[in-house]
């Protein structure tokens, strides 16, 4: 498994990230001065460093307004930047659909790369300013969760989880039955 960050090079203005800005501020919380927006993508693969490069260059990551870095087992990635930041990913629960996840995988097959098995991506939202837990709990779960269907990743908990499998039963009703062989079948 690899892990890929792209984000907008440092000199650049993240609008996704003002955004939040304000949306925070308008939560009554002011302390937040600004928040970089990372897209993260997981890569189950087996791919030399070559071969991860190469889609990172081509396709994850924008050369002329992106920066890019990978990493491969055990990563290593920092979850905090400084003491005046703190850092929040957010991922999709297992079975739900994310489009962007088969369009990537679709793209890299296009490649000519076939060693990709599956995709997953996440958020990182790195929040400058000064925190607690309880204002940092307000934001995430106003602003950047939806329970229903994302959840905060931590630093070990990223994994290509079995989207929850449904086996369908067909049962046959006959709906011209006396209405006592209904009753005892299905208890009406």
């Amino acid at each position: 498994m690899y892990r890929v960050e792209v984000c907008l090079k440092s000199h650049l203005p993240d609008a996704r990230g003002q955004g939040l800005v304000k949306d925070i501020r308008d939560l009554g919380i002011t302390a937040v001065t600004d928040v970089r927006v990372m897209d993260i993508y997981w890569l189950d693969a087996d791919l030399s460093t070559k071969e991860l490069d190469l889609i990172c260059r081509c396709l994850l990551a924008d050369p002329v307004t992106q920066d890019y870095q990978f990493f491969v087992p055990p990563f290593d990635f920092k979850g905090e930047v400084n003491r005046q930041s703190r850092t929040i990913e957010v991922a999709y629960n297992a079975g739900v659909v994310d489009p962007v996840e088969d369009s990537v995988l679709k793209a890299i097959r296009d490649m000519g790369l076939s060693s990709v098995r599956a995709v997953k991506t996440s958020k990182r939202y790195v929040i400058e300013g000064q925190l607690d837990e309880r204002r940092l709990d307000v934001i995430s779960s106003r602003l950047l969760v939806n329970p229903i269907i994302q959840h905060i990743v931590g630093p070990e908990q990223f994994g290509f989880l079995e989207n929850p499998q449904y086996e369908f039963v067909l049962e046959e009703v006959d709906i011209l039955a006396p209405g006592d062989v209904l009753r005892q079948r299905f208890g009406f």
